[in-house]
């Protein structure tokens, strides 16, 4: 079954409102595609909705396209098929879909022949109309043939257009899939030369280039056939002059092949520059609220601009072969004729109207297809130089799993075995950077082992290598690894899908009721459960947006519990919970649920290892020590790590107090308390994530308005104007003028010499090819300029949008397909579409002028019919049109949204072994995309037929006039040479409008993210250079919540705080703690009330200044790609000497020592360094700002014993003059500050000194310091 069958064969169960019924369409239906007219209908009178998309049938999805690829793809592997496009396109083609290509391309064939057939016509028309002695049958059978030959080629064209675009976009979901297979085979970990910025541009653009592929292919066929079709006809009618033209034609094929090459070269240039600026776009937006907090709006901003100044300088350089090729696309045909008929007639022969008019016929068609040939060859070069970046990924390092080994012996007692284990994180430092040396463990079946070890130990890389993740020396002794299956794994940092809560911890597999509410049951989440309004179909966020880190962490261990694995590494998860929950999850599901499965996990808490059954620790990559607990103890290295630990064992157990009494543990009562807290912000958060707008009718005029504006120039728009005036001026006098030169040898006409003649036809087929030149190359120019000024708008308005309103509420997927795919039709797509728009409309009414010139105004009454015929179905299917396009455009939102999450959770899918699951629902997202993409096709089809039968009343009554009362053979040659490409002309203006109009719609969705409510930036009272000098806090009556109509997250709060204080605060989930610091930093505005800071309303300070004036730690560590000094100073406003001494202070001189010191790189968001390092340098980053005021969110959770009491030593240091404010995640971080705050509910509860506080037994504090106490 060919694909044209997925709306063909698959019609019988779209019902619509009005009770129409789509089923399975007759021949008659599908030859003239009657079966997408109630689609249409239903676009014109109601709009469009998802719910209509039906889907495709099992056959013509993706998925199964996919497995007949890979497996010929293999094959053709195996046979030493390397040449790029034989390996990535013609592959897919013999694959499974020759007969369906051949069969297009058979239609092809029909349509070249019908089309070479109406000139041979117009030739014996005139000859006809030469004869004395008129025989009127031979003019009907004339007409006859006529509309029969147009009716053949219309459907030939439609079907075949039909058919190859279904092809090129068959093609391009295989290949994206390929890609996402792809991806789930290497580690973005180790393989440091793919970005996800890069890999995101090969779906979004690279991939696009295969869609027009199959047409370009056949173009590249069929022209040299029609090329040697109308030569042969063109010698055989006036003899050796058509060498001439061959001439023209092969110098025309060396400028082409010249032309071709040097758009490779910059094509290549263009899409590396994308791939650095979609990269730097990527992650400025994923860390966007670290650089609101930290003021660093317009560094980020710059960065991002530079990159697209140079990627548009990438373009134009690009673009300007495109106007080159527009000249020589005008220039050759009028070259060929002309020289061809100069030498004719310098020959001394007759160039008669019976001659000349078919000649003229054949070359305006073959003119058209010379036009098209180094457009589809651009194109072509193009899309094999995105097939050699997608062959270049798809040969890249896959992960190293030839080390995993079936040790039959060690298969019945152990669980797993790693043996001569050293492993590294990039090729590239293979020889001076190993990671992981000598590792040589075995863990039984059945047993709790736990790692511990200092930050950059190398236990994550453990587990990673485990998992497969790492690399190893090719060359030296490989490692060997015994690992039994399946595998669970809880990651330190949680991968969570923007999916229900069910769906993430179900993961593919099927529902089972009883392991479903054990999964809730042993990773606490029945109380969340129960909050939450929509319980576990509660949609989350993207990357849990709408989570706490707890909620996360807890998330991710009922996926593991859910799957069944006999192996858990758990990635240091006790972290992210508080004390109670932990110790919870470590006896009740740890301990008792998961007795006898293999348990492998990480910590910093010594105190969780003696529940364990063997220990191993870590030091700079190697195992130094291992045993039970009780000979650990004997260990001195051991031994200090606790005694530091027992420092105050009962405090550093305490895990995240924030995230509060979320298990059914405890007093009941505050149970019942909380419960309703949270389930006020879980309406805050149930409607979180805002679905995308789609508009609705016609593009409204405002938008092309504002695409005007963005053009700007009005003396540059007067000049384009006449150029254009003079353009189609050149084409009616080279039209007049032919016909003039024809007319002398009917004796009608004899004003002057041939050599005139001949100079002036090809100087005004100079004139007008040179000024089609200007024209590209003036709207290119504009286009380019509209392009970059609407881009950095975007990123101006995106930079200054609100956290809560918009960022929090928006996916990144959304925000990156405007950033990606609308930003690319407005580089390169737009300004092709009002060449060609232009170049049509001024065709047809040129033509249409002169045919009503050269024969009778009575021409006027066909040509109105057909015009009106043309608005009424133009108006219902611009308007579907318009409707398909946006709801094709929004499709691509999910796909993108799906593999930019699904790259970030790599490991996870892998761990897993879900990596087919994946696939399958990236599947599902392109086939609905594709379905929409189908129908948009078939629309188009149908729309070309309806024109071209419109058409055929202007021609028959062209014809009938030219037979019945012409008298002039060279005028009723022009008007059958109008009249046969009237249909063609009228259909090719409105696909260039539609196209337009698509990407005027592309146009709108950039121009609505121009929109975004900004933040307030205005500066109502400005303050000093050296403001806050003092760090004095005081909140006034202040009340706020995130949107409006939501419930309020601080009540009336009144507080003060002075200078060099430190305030520790504590609360539960929900208590207004982070809304504490966010509104000092404004991301949240006041509803009432203020703050004040040194006595200066912050409300009226710049948003900018206030906040560069503050420094925030935040809980997770946020690191961009570059240097370590540039994520230590990226303003560059200290000297290497202070930021190597606050390295020394963060305990980070090791790493600076081990790697390539301050200018060590670092990977995209900073894969190459575990999540210890990471918050060090974060903390370091902060000390670096010496601002007065200080926001610690504390960010010590992932940092061994150690380190974190001198860090907890380091800032309290170095921060002695300074206010500090932190919010508590452990008891021990906030027990030196000389006051406490308690919030509930958005209010203060109770503050003074933890001294006092602990005194006073009935208090807060006290009650949530004794849970931190009793939990060990």
């Amino acid at each position: 079954m060919d694909s044209a069958s997925i709306i063909w064969e698959n019609q019988q169960t779209i019902m619509f409102e009005e009770g129409i019924v789509l089923r399975k369409p007759s021949w008659f239906k599908k030859l003239f595609f009657v079966y997408v007219y109630p689609i249409m209908n239903k676009a014109y009178r109601q709009g469009l909705d998802e719910s209509l998309i039906n889907e495709l049938e099992s056959s013509q999805q993706s998925y199964f396209r996919h497995l007949k690829f890979s497996q010929h793809l293999k094959l053709k592997k195996k046979q030493n098929l390397v040449d790029l496009i034989l390996k990535y396109y013609l592959c897919m083609l013999f694959a499974n879909e020759l007969e369906y290509f051949l069969k297009g391309f058979l239609i092809q064939l029909v349509v070249l022949f019908s089309q070479l057939a109406m000139p041979l016509l117009t030739k014996y028309i005139i000859e006809y109309i030469y004869e004395s002695d008129k025989d009127y049958h031979q003019a009907l059978l004339l007409i006859f043939l006529v509309m029969l030959i147009r009716i053949l080629n219309l459907l030939s064209m439609s079907h075949s257009r039909f058919m190859m675009k279904v092809y090129g976009y068959d093609i391009m979901s295989v290949i994206s899939l390929e890609i996402m297979s792809k991806c789930l085979k290497i580690s973005l970990l180790s393989n440091t030369e793919r970005s996800i910025g890069e890999i995101t541009n090969l779906i979004q653009v690279d991939v696009q280039r295969l869609i027009q592929a199959p047409n370009n292919v056949v173009n590249m066929i069929i022209i040299p056939i029609q090329l040697c079709i109308t030569l042969t006809y063109i010698y055989k009618e006036i003899g050796s002059s058509v060498i001439v033209g061959i001439v023209i034609i092969f110098l025309s094929i060396l400028q082409n092949n010249y032309v071709g090459k040097q758009i490779v070269k910059a094509q290549k240039l263009v899409l590396k520059s994308k791939d650095n600026r979609v990269k730097e776009t990527t992650e400025v937006f994923q860390m966007i609220k670290f650089i609101k907090i930290n003021a660093l709006e317009q560094f980020f901003q710059e960065k991002i601009f530079k990159l697209r100044q140079i990627e548009l300088k990438c373009i134009k350089d690009r673009l300007k072969y495109f106007s080159i090729n527009v000249f020589m696309g005008w220039l050759s045909p009028q070259m060929i004729l002309s020289f061809t008929f100069g030498l004719y007639v310098l020959l001394g022969n007759q160039l008669i109207p019976s001659k000349t008019f078919p000649i003229i016929g054949l070359l305006s068609i073959l003119a058209a297809s010379l036009q098209l040939l180094p457009i589809s060859l651009n194109d072509l070069l193009e899309t094999k130089v995105s097939l050699k970046r997608i062959e270049n990924f798809l040969d890249s390092h896959e992960l190293m799993n030839d080390l995993y080994c079936k040790n039959k012996a060690a298969a019945a007692s152990s669980a797993l075995e790693i043996t001569q284990g050293n492993f590294f994180w990039r090729k590239e430092c293979i020889e001076d950077q190993q990671i992981l040396k000598n590792i040589n463990i075995k863990v039984e079946k059945g047993k709790f082992v736990s790692i511990i070890g200092d930050v950059g130990s190398g236990k994550s890389s453990l587990i990673q290598s485990i998992l497969g993740e790492m690399i190893y020396k090719i060359n030296g002794e490989k490692p060997k690894v015994y690992r039994s299956s399946p595998i669970a794994y809880v990651g330190q940092k949680p991968w969570i899908q923007n999916a229900t809560v069910q769906e993430n911890i179900l993961f593919g597999k099927a529902y089972d009721e009883q392991l479903y509410e054990q999964a809730i049951k042993y990773s606490c989440l029945s109380l969340d459960l129960e909050i939450l309004i929509h319980g576990d179909q509660t949609m989350i966020g993207e990357k849990g947006i709408n989570l706490s880190g707890g909620q996360k962490a807890r998330i991710s261990l009922a996926r593991a519990i859910y799957s069944k694995a006999e192996i858990f590494l758990l990635d240091d998860p006790l972290s992210a919970v508080d004390a109670q929950v932990g110790n919870f999850i470590l006896k009740e599901c740890f301990i008792n649920f998961l007795k006898g499965k293999t348990r492998i996990l990480i910590t910093h808490a010594l105190n969780y290892c003696k529940y364990t059954d063997y220990i191993y620790l870590m030091q700079k990559g190697e195992i130094i020590e291992q045993g039970d607990y009780q000979k650990m103890q004997n260990n001195l290295i051991f031994q200090e790590i606790e005694k530091k630990f027992e420092f105050d064992i009962q405090q550093q157990e305490n895990q995240n107090i924030t995230q509060g009494k979320d298990v059914q543990l405890g007093d009941e009562k505050e149970i019942d308390q909380n419960q309703e807290q949270i389930k006020d912000m879980d309406k805050t958060k149930s409607d979180l994530m805002t679905i995308e707008e789609r508009k609705k009718g016609e593009i409204d005029q405002e938008v092309y308005i504002k695409y005007l504006q963005y053009k700007k120039n009005l003396i540059f728009q007067t000049i384009l104007f006449i150029v254009l005036i003079i353009w189609i001026l050149s084409q009616i006098m080279a039209n007049l003028w032919v016909t003039e030169w024809t007319s002398r040898y009917a004796s009608l006409s004899d004003h002057y010499s041939e050599i005139t003649y001949f100079w002036v036809f090809l100087f005004l087929g100079f004139i007008q090819s040179m000024f089609a030149y200007i024209r590209a190359a003036m709207i290119v120019s504009q286009s380019i300029k509209s392009s970059s000024q609407i881009h950095n708008d975007m990123i101006n308005c995106l930079m200054f949008a609100p956290q809560c309103k918009f960022f929090e509420r928006v996916p990144l997927g959304r925000i990156m397909n405007r950033l990606t795919k609308d930003i690319n039709s407005l580089d390169v797509e737009i300004h092709i579409n009002i060449a060609q728009f232009s170049t049509k409309i001024s065709q047809i009414l040129s033509n249409n002028l002169l045919s009503i010139y050269v024969s009778t105004y009575l021409l006027i009454f066909p040509l109105i019919i057909f015009f009106y015929i043309c608005l009424k179905i133009q108006r219902l299917y611009m308007k579907a049109s318009r409707e398909l396009q946006r709801l094709e455009l929004i499709s691509r939102s999910p796909i993108l949204s799906y593999f930019t999450q699904s790259l970030m959770g790599l490991t996870t899918i892998r761990a897993y072994s879900q990596s087919d699951f994946v696939i399958k629902e990236f599947a599902q997202k392109l086939d609905y995309n594709k379905q929409i993409v189908n129908y948009s096709i078939a629309a188009s089809s149908w729309f070309l037929q309806v024109l071209g039968f419109a058409s055929l009343i202007v021609n028959t009554f062209a014809i009938g006039y030219c037979i019945l009362y012409t008298s002039n053979p060279s005028f009723a040659g022009l008007i059958l040479t109008f009249a046969a490409s009237l249909d063609r002309n009228v259909q090719q203006t409105v696909d260039s409008l539609s196209l337009l109009e698509n990407n005027m719609i592309s146009f709108e969705r950039c121009l609505e993210y121009t929109k975004i409510e900004s933040e307030n930036l205005a500066e109502v009272k400005t303050v000093e250079q050296s403001w806050p000098n003092q760090g004095r806090i005081k909140f006034i009556n202040y009340s706020v919540n995130y949107r409006s109509n939501l419930p309020l997250v601080l009540r009336n709060l009144s507080f003060s705080i002075d200078s060099q204080e430190k305030i520790g605060i504590v609360g539960r989930t929900g208590a207004g703690k982070s809304s504490i610091t966010l509104s000092i930093l404004r991301i949240v505005e006041a509803l009432q009330g203020r703050i004040e800071i040194d006595d200066v309303d912050i409300s009226k300070v710049q948003i900018q200044r206030l906040r560069s004036s503050i420094t925030t730690i935040l809980q997770d560590p946020v690191i961009f790609t570059g240097t370590i000094r540039q994520n230590l100073d990226p303003l560059e406003t200290c000297s290497d000497e202070e930021i190597m001494k606050v390295i020394e202070e963060c305990c980070l001189l090791q790493l600076i020592n081990d790697r390539n010191g301050l200018n060590t790189s670092i990977n995209e968001g900073g894969d190459n360094l575990s999540a210890g390092e990471k918050q060090l340098i974060c903390i370091a980053r902060a000390i670096l700002k010496k601002s007065k005021i200080v926001l610690v969110d504390e960010a010590t959770a992932n940092i061994d014993i150690e380190t974190e009491q001198k860090i907890q030593q380091a800032i309290q240091r170095l921060f002695k003059d300074h206010t500090v404010i932190t919010i508590a995640h452990r008891i021990n971080t906030i027990l030196h500050c000389d006051k406490i705050f308690v919030m509930s509910k958005g209010e203060l509860k109770e503050s003074g000194s933890p001294s006092e506080l602990l005194k006073d037994k009935s208090s807060l504090f006290y009650e949530v310091y004794q849970e931190a106490m009793n939990h060990k």
